[in-house]
């Protein structure tokens, strides 16, 4: 007679794989919907980002920490401004801590705290694709926003987004009718100074003799000088060779 096959073996492998396979779509829900330990961060940002697009990466000291995995836009009505909260993944877990017990996210949040701040920056020239950098800026404030949801990274505006905001504050429109009002002056005072010109090319014709008299004195007295400088010159590097020439005279 055939052995029968263990029914309860076969039962307890079947619970075994069950519980494996439940334990691994667990772990792969928790890495999706909780992140694990992948925290996910909001930055609020008010100049375009045009170029930066889920994907991009978040870099800190050039190291890859996070990509964006949501963009959306905020509009005041009130103020007629725009706020810009881009949601970005962070690998925490590659950010280590010389305290062993934090977290990841808990030395994100210190670094935060302690002036970490997000900013846009060029991925490529060539496609004007954007990422987002994270520097240390600790002089810079903490501009926070309604969200409590997730840890906030303050923002700061770009090397773009500054030189736009300093052109922005230039009074163009007074530099403009400056300029113009001093050309217009200019060419309100061109007889007066074509007049003065002809009296000067006047006076110079005038006095040409006069003029070339005072220029050869001028020479003259020049080369006076210049011989009295070598003179004196000469007498220094003798003393400097023979001191007692002043007390004993020169031989």
């Amino acid at each position: 007679m055939a052995n029968q096959p263990n029914r309860k073996l076969i039962g307890l492998f079947l619970l075994a794989a069950i519980a494996l396979f439940a334990l691994i779509v667990l772990s792969l829900l928790k890495n999706k919907v909780f992140g694990g330990d992948n925290s996910q961060v909001v930055m609020y940002f008010e100049e375009s980002i045009n170029g930066l697009g889920v994907g991009s990466p978040v870099v800190l000291k050039g190291v890859k920490i996070g990509e964006v995995t949501k963009i959306d836009i905020i509009a005041d009505t009130d103020t007629l401004g725009f706020s810009i909260p881009v949601y970005a993944k962070m690998n925490t877990s590659g950010i280590n801590s010389k305290i062993s017990h934090k977290t990841g996210k808990e030395v994100l949040s210190a670094l935060v705290q302690k002036g970490l701040r997000a900013r846009l920056a060029t991925q490529s020239y060539v496609t004007g694709q954007l990422m987002i950098e994270l520097q240390m800026l600790p002089d810079t404030p903490m501009n926070y926003h309604d969200n409590t949801k997730y840890l906030e990274i303050p923002t700061v505006l770009s090397a773009l987004g500054e030189l736009s905001r300093g052109l922005q504050k230039i009074p163009l429109a007074e530099g403009v009718k400056n300029f113009n009002d001093f050309f217009k002056g200019l060419n309100q005072s061109m007889p007066d100074i074509n007049r003065i010109i002809t009296n000067l090319d006047k006076a110079i014709t005038k006095n040409r003799g006069a003029s070339s008299e005072l220029l050869d004195n001028i020479n003259t007295a020049t080369i006076n000088i210049s011989k009295a400088a070598r003179s004196l010159q000469n007498l220094t590097d003798y003393l400097e060779q023979h001191p007692e020439a002043l007390i004993k005279g020169k031989r």
